[in-house]
């Protein structure tokens, strides 16, 4: 598990998002790189590449105390989220049980 900043933390709850269909597409990519410095995102894409999918969801619930302390916070990386969730122009239903699960451990 890492201590992240909160951008790596937004940065880590993306490509979270983007990979719940197992497959980051070019559209999913260039919404959270929109978001995102450059060096940050090669840098926690690459630990989160390295994670397991149980050390990516520790990962998340371990930061979220930190950066998650209102119900705007949340709200405004659930708004977020769904833009990736919809970059791609899918949202089947692998990626919703995912969505829903990030709304509960967020």
């Amino acid at each position: 598990m890492k201590n992240l900043t909160k951008d790596e933390f937004r940065t880590y709850c993306l490509l979270f998002a983007a990979n719940a269909d197992f497959n980051i597409t070019k559209q999913e990519i260039i919404a959270i790189g929109a978001k995102i410095d450059p060096e940050d995102f090669v840098r926690v894409y690459n630990w989160f590449e390295a994670d397991s999918d149980m050390e990516r969801i520790e990962t998340i619930q371990a930061n979220k105390t930190q950066y998650i302390k209102s119900d705007d916070d949340k709200q405004s990386l659930i708004k977020e989220l769904k833009e990736v969730f919809f970059a791609d122009g899918v949202f089947d239903s692998v990626e919703k049980s995912i969505f829903f699960m990030l709304k509960k451990v967020l």
